[in-house]
């Protein structure tokens, strides 16, 4: 039923996901990987097979299905899926083993993996390239009954390993400017990281992510308008954007949006993973504010891929690395704003509370007091922290000052 290759057999852990899938692996719940396409989410799946395989799981309990290759394109709704599944899988005894790549190629798949869970006793892993597949559908067919682990592209951590073993020796700090300048996305270990390969690969991605998993998914019209629209939301990362102000932007290059369409689009490429809505929440009142709101492009390596210069923008870049890795960590983030001045995030995850200030260098007393300050209306006593590209970070008034690098290579930012 399926057959690791020597590529495979070789390939990265990814231990971060791995251990929260583990306690899973065999229960009767589904297990959805959601993420970025090419983030990561089949190497996973055949991770979990090579450990099914070492436990002694029978190779013909296992089936695995890529929607997106050409072998299965005859499956194209859940009848067809449930044939399939049901030709291969109704002599064996004990539990089936059922991996489904990009599902939501499948029409109505949801329909087919409920009559799975019913008529087998199935191990179920799915990925998915598109938040629509967690639909009010997928809830409704199967509620209660599923896992959702979130796949993103490397973590710096992860970057930093895959290149010391694919490639050689490196120090962190070179290291670093490779992730900001290519980013994270785990095909670059097959092109040994070479950076005008791996930058035109995240160029060709950029295309496939929004004209497959955004303008079909969404059954958008005009894909110009959209890519427009996506390419002036990566440029502005890290700003406060309104689709009303976008709206003006594309009106002054000669092309009519009007903001909702504009708030559509930008609602599409946030389902399909491409880019992150960080909202806005007014930090003393705890209340989300509804207009300006940031967002953050999936991954950096995309941002300089089509044509932005990661370097020039820096501060932007940093502050889109650090959200990502707040995401990766499991808290949820928002953008905090105490009287006119800005908090670059209020992360929580469970009961606790940590707030952050991102800058590339402190630099002079004028950014320090920026930075530093922003906390002054806080009167709370969670953890504050300014990450910096500093050398020797600066500590004030219990604010932690804190190196990106270390920040990000630190498994319990406690521990700092």
């Amino acid at each position: 039923m399926f057959y690791l290759t020597k590529k495979e057999i070789a390939m990265i852990d990814r231990p971060t996901y791995m251990d929260q899938i583990h306690p899973f692996i065999g229960k009767n719940v589904i297990k959805v990987l959601v993420g970025a396409r090419r983030s990561g989410k089949s190497t996973l799946l055949t991770l979990i097979r090579k450990q099914l395989a070492a436990e002694g799981v029978a190779e013909q309990s296992i089936l695995h299905i890529n929607f997106e290759s050409c072998e299965f394109s005859s499956i194209a709704n859940a009848d067809d899926l449930t044939r399939y599944v049901s030709e291969r899988m109704n002599g064996i005894d004990g539990t089936v083993r059922l991996f489904f790549d990009e599902i939501q190629e499948v029409d109505h798949w949801e329909k087919a993996v409920q009559s799975f869970m019913v008529d087998y006793d199935a191990d179920i892993y799915l990925t998915g390239s598109n938040a629509r597949m967690l639909s009010s559908d997928l809830a409704t067919y199967i509620t209660g009954r599923y896992v959702t682990i979130n796949v993103y592209p490397f973590s710096f951590a992860e970057f930093l390993d895959a290149y010391r073993q694919s490639v050689g020796p490196i120090d962190e700090r070179s290291a670093f400017h490779r992730y900001v300048a290519q980013g994270g996305f785990p095909f670059q270990t097959d092109l040994a990281f070479d950076e005008a390969a791996s930058l035109r690969y995240l160029d060709d991605l950029f295309s496939t992510i929004l004209f497959k998993d955004v303008v079909r998914h969404a059954g958008i019209r005009d894909a110009d308008a959209l890519e427009r629209v996506i390419r002036y939301v990566i440029g502005e990362e890290g700003h406060l954007i309104t689709a009303p102000n976008i709206a003006s932007y594309m009106k002054s290059e000669h092309r009519k949006v009007s903001a909702e369409t504009i708030a559509n689009y930008l609602n599409a490429a946030a389902k399909a993973f491409l880019i992150y809505r960080v909202p806005r929440e007014d930090a003393i009142g705890k209340r989300t504010l509804k207009i300006n709101e940031k967002y953050y492009v999936v991954d950096q390596g995309l941002r300089r891929a089509i044509g932005f210069n990661n370097a020039n923008a820096i501060d932007q870049v940093l502050e889109g690395i650090v959200y990502m890795e707040l995401r990766r960590r499991g808290y949820d983030v928002h953008v905090g704003k105490v009287d006119d001045k800005e908090i670059d995030f209020i992360a929580r995850r469970r009961d606790a509370v940590s707030y952050y200030q991102v800058t590339y260098l402190i630099g002079s007393q004028q950014t320090a007091e920026r930075e530093f300050g922003a906390f002054a209306g806080i009167r709370d006593n969670w953890p504050k922290y300014v990450l910096s590209m500093d050398e020797f970070p600066q500590t004030r008034d219990g604010i932690q000052g804190i190196n990106i690098i270390e920040w990000l290579l630190a498994d319990d930012i406690a521990r700092l």
